[in-house]
C-alpha cells in the first residue's frame, strides 16, 4: 500500500509540475476602464503597462512578476497612452495617439530612466494627424529600435518612422512613402534587427516591411476579410511570418517566403475579434490572442510549428486579451497579457526546437564577444557548434558562483544568438561560459545601471 501510495504521489507531482507550464493564469488587476491597454516584459518579473482614457496617461510598473502593480505615470508625459517598450525596471519608452482619446494630432513619444518618475520627450512628429502605433527594439539586436506613427499629414502621405541604433540614447528620423488610403495600425510593429522591420496598415489586409534598413520598402497582402491588421509577427529567419485583421478570426494569414505571399490559415471556431500576435525569437513558437467573448474556452493559442496549426491555451475563462508581451531567457518563455479590463495573464512555458540565426554550419567552436558591452540590462551573446549536442551557457559572478543560466539542452549544429537579461543582478563584472561537447570557453562582460 505504501509503495502505491508512493508511486501515485510520484505520478502527481509530475502531472502538476508540468501543467505549471503553459497554463496562463491571472495575475491581478490594473486599474480598468481604460481602453487598448499595451504591455511590455522587460525580465520575468518586470512588467510595464500603458494605458488612458480621455487625454489622460496612466503607467504602471510591476517588478514582482505582475503580483503588484505600481502607477509610474510621474510627471512629463501628456495624452492616452498607445505604446509602451520597458527596457528594465529603469529604462522604458511610451508614445501618445497624437490627441485625446486617440483622435490623431502632433503625436510624442517619451522615456523615462528612472522607474517613471520623470519621463522626458524624445520627439514630436508635427503635423495634425500622427499617432504612435508602437515602439519596439529587435530581441536578437536589442541596441535597434523603431517609434512608428501614422503620417503625421495624413492618409497617403510618408510615415514616421523614427530609429536608435544606440538603445534609445539617440534617434534618427526616416519617411518611408506613403501609400495610398493607408495609414498604419497600433502594435503590428515588427523589428527582426536592423535591416528586416515592418508594420501593419489601417484600411486593408495588408503589411508594409523593409528588408534592407528602409532602402526599399514592400507591401504584403494577406489575403484575409478586415482592414486594420491587428497582429504582425515575423520569426527572425525572416521567411516564416502570420498575420490577422481586425476581423478576420479564425482566419489568419502565414507566409513561408518572407512575406512575398500568403496563404489562409484557420486556427480553430470560437476564436474571435481583435487580435494580436507574437513569435518567439529563435524558435517556431508562435501565440495569438483574442478579444471575442466566445473565446471562454481560452482567449489565447499557441503554435509550435511556425503557425501551421494551433492548439487553446487555458486562461481561466479570461477573455478580451487586448495585447500581450514576452521574454524569453533560455528555453523558458515569460508571458505576460493585459485585457480590457484591467486583468493582467501570467505565462510561463517552455520552448523547444531552438532555431539556428541561419543555415550555414560552421567548421569550429567559436564564442563571440556580447553585444553591447558593457550592457544595461540586456546583450546579445552570439556562438557557433560544429557538431549537435547538448549546449551549456550560463554566467557567472567574480566569485565563480552561478547568476544565471541562458541555456541548458540539445542544438543542433549551426550558429546561435542568445540574449540575457542582467535585470535582477547589480551592477559588475561578470563572466558567461559555453560548454558544449569538449569545448569549454569563457569570456568576461560587464553589467553597468
Amino acid at each position: 500500500m505504501k509503495i502505491k501510495l508512493l508511486i501515485s504521489v510520484v505520478i502527481c507531482s509530475l502531472f502538476f509540475a508540468d501543467l505549471s507550464y503553459g497554463q496562463w493564469t491571472v495575475a491581478t488587476t490594473v486599474v480598468t476602464g481604460q481602453t487598448f491597454p499595451a504591455i511590455s516584459v522587460a525580465g520575468q518579473n518586470v512588467v510595464w503597462i500603458a494605458r488612458g482614457t480621455s487625454g489622460v496617461p496612466l503607467v504602471y510598473r510591476s517588478t514582482n512578476g505582475g503580483t503588484n502593480f505600481t502607477n509610474v505615470t510621474g510627471t512629463g508625459i501628456s495624452l492616452d497612452l498607445f505604446c509602451i517598450w520597458a527596457r528594465d525596471a529603469d529604462v522604458a519608452f511610451v508614445g501618445n495617439g497624437g490627441g485625446a482619446g486617440g483622435t490623431g494630432g502632433n503625436a510624442s513619444f517619451y522615456k523615462t530612466t528612472n522607474g517613471g518618475t520623470t519621463w522626458t520627450l524624445v520627439a514630436s512628429t508635427g503635423g495634425t494627424l500622427a499617432f504612435f502605433n508602437g515602439i519596439t527594439f529587435s530581441k536578437l539586436m536589442p541596441s535597434f529600435g523603431i517609434a512608428q506613427s501614422d503620417p503625421p499629414t495624413g492618409s497617403g502621405q510618408p510615415y514616421y518612422v523614427s530609429k536608435t541604433t544606440d538603445g534609445g540614447t539617440t534617434w534618427t528620423l526616416t519617411n518611408p512613402p506613403g501609400i495610398t488610403g493607408e495609414a498604419s495600425a497600433a502594435n503590428s510593429i515588427v523589428v527582426l534587427d536592423n535591416m528586416w522591420y515592418g508594420f501593419g496598415l489601417n484600411a486593408s489586409s495588408r503589411v508594409y516591411f523593409t528588408t534592407n534598413g528602409g532602402t526599399n520598402w514592400t507591401i504584403g497582402t494577406l489575403g484575409i476579410a478586415g482592414t486594420f491588421v491587428s497582429g504582425f509577427a515575423m520569426s527572425d529567419n525572416k521567411t516564416l511570418g502570420i498575420a490577422a485583421t481586425q476581423s478576420s478570426l479564425p482566419s489568419i494569414a502565414r507566409t513561408t517566403n518572407g512575406g512575398t505571399t500568403w496563404a489562409t490559415v484557420n486556427v480553430g471556431t470560437g476564436f474571435t475579434g481583435y487580435c494580436t500576435t507574437k513569435w518567439i525569437e529563435g524558435t517556431n513558437t508562435c501565440y495569438i490572442s483574442c478579444d471575442g467573448a466566445g473565446a471562454t474556452g481560452g482567449a489565447i493559442k499557441k503554435s509550435t510549428d511556425g503557425g501551421a496549426t494551433w492548439t487553446t491555451m487555458t486562461t481561466g475563462g479570461i477573455t478580451g486579451v487586448q495585447h500581450m508581451e514576452f521574454t524569453r531567457i533560455g528555453t523558458v518563455v515569460y508571458g505576460y497579457a493585459v485585457t480590457s479590463l484591467g486583468t493582467v495573464l501570467k505565462l510561463v512555458d517552455n520552448v523547444t526546437g531552438i532555431e539556428p540565426i541561419n543555415n550555414l554550419i560552421p567548421s569550429q567552436y567559436k564564442l563571440g564577444q556580447n553585444y553591447p558591452n558593457p550592457f544595461n540590462p540586456s546583450t546579445t551573446i552570439e556562438f557557433s557548434i560544429p557538431i549537435s549536442g547538448n549546449v551549456s551557457l550560463k554566467v557567472y559572478d567574480a566569485l565563480g558562483k552561478e547568476v544565471a543560466s541562458i541555456l541548458d539542452g540539445y542544438r543542433t549544429a549551426g550558429n546561435y544568438s542568445e540574449q540575457f537579461i542582467g535585470t535582477e543582478l547589480t551592477s559588475g563584472v561578470y563572466y558567461y561560459q559555453l560548454i558544449s561537447g569538449d569545448y569549454k570557453q569563457t569570456k568576461k562582460f560587464m553589467l553597468v545601471k
